[in-house]
């Protein structure tokens, strides 16, 4: 009836009134007088399957739908109790270290119960520190393969063009000026390889392969004085704000000493000509606070979280070039082997400040 008034019809009717088990699913199509949509419809065409017929298909799929949960439970359950190994092994170290600490005491070797109870947190950080090294590696190595393809992209297309320009005749002074373009993407190429490894080779390190007592105060004196501002004739002066008070630091000097060469060199780089860099040293309880200060354009807002990224470089505002972006990144490695970190900002008074804090103990 409701189809041949121009609804759609289906219904479940039993067989035998109150028995669901003879019910009978019917679904009814119009007959049209013609192939139009519109034609007058003449009749009704229904098909009727008892609802019991459908039962093998639904128990198919309980019994798959039961097998793969249970597969999937006991996949979950492999996987966890892999997992429970692995996080729970740093432990293990701890009791081991603990048992054998127990039996020195009792056997009256004290010396050797201190010095494996010292021991007990640095074998676990290390053993923590192998998981996150081996679960971050890949990724690792994948992002810097990216970066570095992208980033070497740019002087091999320079080279390249300087070269099939220098193959067709030229005047002189024009072919020197391209042999000078492929000689400076070549320097950058060279620079940016050897960055990469010494970053690399500082990120596999977790702490200083040698420890020595420097004076922080004679350091920024050296690296000040050594340190040159080129033709632009920039001034960079030390300025010790710790009179009365000891300077001396535990840590690498050749690290540090390249660590602060870095900063003056990017503050020489931001510098007008003939201005001046502040070098300021500030021994603040059991931290060590240097203070490199241009006068420069300071750090645009857009750069504010970026320049610790590798490979991300403003450009110089005398020669409109960018670095290798690696250097402060090279120098927050150094920072946080000796615990301390390292952090850029605009100055209130103009140009940008880089804060090396450095802990002495």
């Amino acid at each position: 009836a409701l189809t041949l008034a121009g609804f759609y019809g289906a219904r479940t009717t039993p067989d035998v009134p109150g028995d669901p088990r003879t019910a009978v699913m019917y679904v009814a199509a119009p007959i049209h007088a013609g192939p139009q949509t519109d034609a007058a419809i003449v009749g009704a065409l229904t098909v009727g399957k008892p609802t019991q017929s459908f039962g093998q298909f639904v128990e198919a799929a309980r019994n798959k739908i039961i097998l793969v949960g249970v597969g999937s439970a006991c996949a979950v359950l492999l996987f966890g109790f892999i997992v429970s190994i692995w996080l729970v092994r740093p432990f293990g170290l701890v009791g081991d270290a603990a048992r054998a600490m127990t039996r020195d005491r009792r056997s009256g070797s004290f010396g050797r119960f201190v010095r494996q109870l010292r021991r007990t947190p640095r074998a676990l950080r290390e053993a923590y520190r192998d998981m996150r090294d081996a679960v971050a590696g890949r990724s690792y190595v994948e992002d810097y393969v990216q970066t570095l393809t992208h980033e070497l992209k740019s002087p091999l297309s320079a080279i390249r063009g300087a070269a099939e320009l220098l193959q067709e005749p030229m005047a002189e002074d024009e072919r020197r000026r391209f042999l000078a373009n492929i000689a400076r993407e070549t320097d950058r190429i060279r620079e940016l390889a050897d960055r990469m490894l010494e970053l690399a080779v500082l990120e596999q390190r977790h702490r200083l392969a040698s420890v020595d007592a420097i004076d922080a105060l004679a350091l920024g004196q050296e690296v000040a004085s050594t340190t040159a501002g080129g033709a632009r004739g920039v001034h960079v002066r030390f300025i010790n704000e710790t009179i009365g008070r000891e300077s001396e630091i535990e840590g690498d000097a050749f690290l540090l000493r390249r660590a602060l060469a870095n900063l003056i060199d990017n503050a020489i780089d931001f510098s007008p000509d003939g201005g001046t860099v502040d070098l300021t040293l500030d021994a603040n309880g059991s931290r060590i606070v240097y203070r490199v200060r241009d006068r420069g354009p300071g750090i645009p807002e857009y750069a504010g979280n970026k320049v610790f990224e590798k490979f991300f470089s403003l450009q110089r505002p005398h020669t409109q070039k960018r670095s290798t972006g690696l250097g402060l990144a090279f120098v927050r490695e150094i920072a946080g082997l000796h615990r301390g970190g390292v952090a850029l900002a605009n100055h209130p008074d103009g140009g940008a400040v880089a804060t090396l804090t450095l802990s002495r103990y």
